[in-house]
């Protein structure tokens, strides 16, 4: 099984179809016959362009694969959902969301009939925020773990956190991640190159994408390294 997973999207529909198309010709070439599992690892709209159009189009590539990808609840999504469920435009949730992206989310959906919000916001709240393969040793989270308790983490952690100890895989103490391998988004890079610590724990695929960055997708192949493509 080869994994794929792709970085914070925020909007960038055309950047995503581009990284999937790249994916999906190397892997038709190179592992014809070696099944590939897509992983997106959440933050999917707010800030860039055609958020709406983002997940409309997940919507479909999930549906229209053998073996279905993942996509991950992360902290924009949560945002959203709550926003919504508040229902009052002065309410801390929807400032919230509005200040963090959530205007050009608005934007997207603009001359769409309600029913496509209401299905799209169905969908998310359906998503999971943790992803383990663990034949592969692979955990896939949009933000981190707690890294004294995993599994128990909660879902609060798994799409917010930046605690400092989850960023320096030295400090993990939680029995669970012996040989486990983090992969995660969140916290945009500084350089665009993807974040990885010397012993390869913890790597993430935010590299800054609706910043300037570029978006990021890595191939993990058991005892292989990893395959970097960029949109």
């Amino acid at each position: 099984m080869i994994y794929c997973a792709i970085g914070d999207i925020h909007g960038e529909l055309e950047r995503l179809k581009d990284l999937h198309r790249q994916v999906l010709g190397y892997v038709r070439d190179v592992f014809p016959k070696r099944p590939v599992q897509f992983v997106h690892l959440g933050d999917l709209i707010d800030r860039g362009p055609d958020s709406c159009g983002v997940v409309d189009y997940l919507m479909e590539f999930e549906a229209g694969r053998s073996l279905q990808p993942v996509t991950l609840r992360g902290n924009h999504e949560q945002m959203m959902i709550e926003a919504h469920d508040a229902f009052d435009a002065g309410s801390s949730a929807w400032l919230q969301w509005v200040g963090n992206g959530g205007e050009e989310t608005l934007a997207s959906y603009d001359g769409k009939p309600l029913r496509v919000l209401e299905r799209h916001l169905a969908w998310l709240r359906s998503l999971p925020t943790l992803h383990e393969a663990d034949a592969a040793g692979l955990v896939f989270v949009h933000a981190g773990i707690d890294p004294d308790r995993f599994p128990a983490c909660g879902e609060k952690v798994h799409m917010w956190t930046r605690r400092r100890e989850f960023l320096d895989p030295r400090c993990w103490t939680a029995p669970a991640l012996e040989r486990r391998r983090v992969v995660h988004g969140h916290t945009p890079t500084r350089d665009s190159f993807p974040e990885t610590d010397e012993g390869g724990r913890r790597l993430n695929i935010d590299t800054g994408a609706v910043y300037g960055g570029r978006m990021t997708a890595v191939l993990l192949r058991a005892g292989e390294p990893d395959l970097f493509f960029h949109a």
